[in-house]
């Protein structure tokens, strides 16, 4: 299979590459939210968190944001739903704190958003999904066959698009147990491709689970953050192998204040989970397997003090891999620094190979082989150079 290697060394020849990457940065971490305040006049909504060293900076005050929001690579924007004069309004949001309002056709009924990284973004509305397209255009989400609209049955809380198994993932809770569905796709995201799948796992210890967070975990796992009224350790923390939806514990948490972990994701920076405890108004972090409290970060998170009901979420920067294949590590250039490690996981080939960096970049097209297919995109971007 590995046989056109020799001809990125062909392609490569001598190039002087200078230029700076701007923007989102990569690893860095951003919690949205919609009950945040300190005071009359400025209510800080969406926050950067920067995890090594671990420091919190505002990024833009609030407009009415719900708390709901995800990171688009293929944008390279944060995507958060506010509420507008006409109803709610999906906007993109940069680094700088300007942002604009995506337009899409219907009634403006946004309540989740979930980006796929190559140009679409599925929203939850009133009794149907939708996604807005790279070129702009809103379609509905259609059933497996025919022309007709898939009908949700139901409404979830938390939204998340899995570009290995091209499915989204739903969360909320079934009363008692926490409570995920997933949702397959056909490979354009027109349709969804099978029924959805539920998936109702009991917690010990948890009384009213409920999912507040979705965001890529290690080797491929999506990280999951529950929320519970319960003071009892328990996992408040999994992973979920998305192909076979199953889930492992990723940390345990419990101390005063528990009910008001209303958000978290997994910093890859860290190898831990950065937890918010709105009760206390601090970042707590968890390494894989702890129990407890967790490390409290002194530094206030500037949330709502004293207050556990505020919904946000929480969600890494990821690099823009779908605007700029090959830019392996995320420098905004495509240059031989991405060879050399293109090279390196494409001897190796396999995915799940042990020795495969974790995430596996290399793997464009998402198929679990680093190979020609791969390496064909990345020619195409190593000749363009700058990323968009």
């Amino acid at each position: 299979m590995h046989r056109t290697i020799a001809a990125v060394i062909a392609v490569a020849g001598a190039m002087l590459h200078s230029s700076a990457f701007a923007n989102w940065t990569p690893g860095d971490i951003i919690c949205v939210s919609g009950a945040s305040g300190v005071g009359p006049g400025f209510r800080p909504a969406v926050l950067l968190v920067h995890p090594a060293p671990l420091s919190v900076s505002v990024v833009l005050p609030d407009h009415g944001i719900t708390g709901d929001g995800a990171f688009d690579a293929y944008r390279n924007r944060v995507v958060i739903v506010r509420t507008g004069g006409l109803g709610k309004i999906i906007s993109l949001v940069d680094s700088d704190a300007s942002f604009s309002d995506l337009i899409y056709a219907g009634n403006q009924d946004a309540s989740l958003v979930a980006p796929t990284g190559d140009g679409r973004i599925y929203f939850q509305r009133q009794n149907k999904f939708s996604y807005v397209d790279a070129a702009g255009v809103t379609r509905d989400v259609l059933n497996t066959v025919g022309s007709g609209i898939f009908l949700p049955p139901r409404t979830w809380h938390r939204m998340y698009f899995d570009p290995a198994t091209h499915s989204l993932f739903m969360g909320g809770s079934s009363g008692i147990n926490a409570l995920i569905t997933k949702i397959p796709l056909t490979p354009d995201g027109s349709r969804v491709a099978g029924a959805p799948i539920d998936t109702i796992f009991v917690t010990a210890s948890l009384t009213s689970p409920t999912v507040v967070g979705f965001a890529p975990g290690p080797s491929g796992s999506i990280f999951i953050k529950l929320d519970d009224n319960s003071g009892a350790t328990a996992p408040r923390m999994l992973l979920m192998e998305p192909a076979s939806i199953d889930i492992t514990v990723f940390a345990n948490s419990g101390y005063f204040g528990v009910g008001g972990e209303i958000a978290g994701c997994y910093s890859s920076v860290l190898n831990a989970a950065i937890v918010v405890d709105s009760l206390n108004d601090k970042l707590r972090t968890f390494t894989p397997g702890s129990s407890g409290e967790g490390a409290a970060f002194s530094q206030p998170l500037i949330s709502a003090g004293g207050s556990s009901g505020e919904n946000a979420t929480m969600f890494p920067i990821t690099a823009s891999a779908a605007v700029c294949p090959g830019d392996i590590n995320s420098d905004g250039l495509v240059d031989d620094s991405d060879f050399i490690l293109f090279v390196a996981a494409y001897n190796i080939l396999d995915c799940a190979d042990p020795s495969m960096p974790a995430g596996c970049p290399a793997d464009f097209n998402h198929d679990s082989l680093v190979d020609d297919a791969d390496f064909t995109i990345f020619v195409i971007a190593y000749n363009a150079l700058l990323c968009p």
